[in-house]
């Protein structure tokens, strides 16, 4: 039997969730109402896959799917939301990330649950994000893994930092050249990162 956690501040829609997953042989291990509640709950039980709602008040869904993916790429994750523009996120499309708008029925739920296990084999191994650097004006755009995505989006001098282009090509000593770019960056040597950064437009 497929276990989950399921994450929704509301707790009606949490209710009737978890009964159509029981009814349909789904076990609900536990809930939770945030993003942190999810990442935490996933530590805990290690479910087969974790239901998350987006809009939740200060930990939302954008944050348990990046925390999650974190500890564990391969996590299955089915976000479920009102917000009819999730399904267009480029950092669910990169991850292969099911989407499953409200009112939801069990049909949407099962093929989401196909589609996340399938998700499995085409993880992407690179893609194109654009980003601007404190204090220029000019958009800049790399390769990167989603481990890099992360870290770069961490970096201080990095904001606007987003998903562009999906299953882009990268061979892996140009990962490895962003690799020691960002290893640099952390300590405050930017110029390799600059080097790297292809100028999207000049401002």
């Amino acid at each position: 039997m497929v276990n989950c956690i399921v994450i929704d501040d509301d707790p009606d829609i949490v209710s009737i969730f978890c009964e159509l997953l029981s009814l349909h042989q789904v076990d609900v291990l536990s809930t939770g109402i945030d993003g942190k509640d999810a990442v935490e709950l996933y530590e805990k039980f290690n479910p087969d896959i974790v239901f998350t709602d987006l809009d939740m008040p200060k930990y939302d869904g954008y944050y348990a799917v990046e925390n999650i993916k974190d500890r564990n790429s391969f996590a299955k994750i089915i976000v479920i939301t009102g917000d009819i523009n999730a399904r267009f996120s480029g950092l669910f499309r990169a991850l292969h990330i099911p989407v499953i708008t409200k009112p939801f029925d069990m049909n949407g739920i099962k093929q989401a649950i196909g589609d996340s296990f399938l998700a499995e084999k085409n993880e992407p191994m690179s893609f194109e994000i654009q980003y601007r650097f404190k204090e220029d004006p000019n958009l800049y755009s790399c390769i990167v893994t989603y481990e890099q995505y992360r870290n770069f989006k961490k970096l201080p001098i990095i904001y606007e930092c987003n998903i562009a282009q999906i299953e882009q090509e990268s061979s892996e000593l140009e990962q490895i050249e962003v690799q020691n770019a960002l290893n640099l960056a952390i300590k405050n040597d930017i110029s390799h990162i600059r080097n790297l950064s292809e100028i999207i437009t000049d401002d």
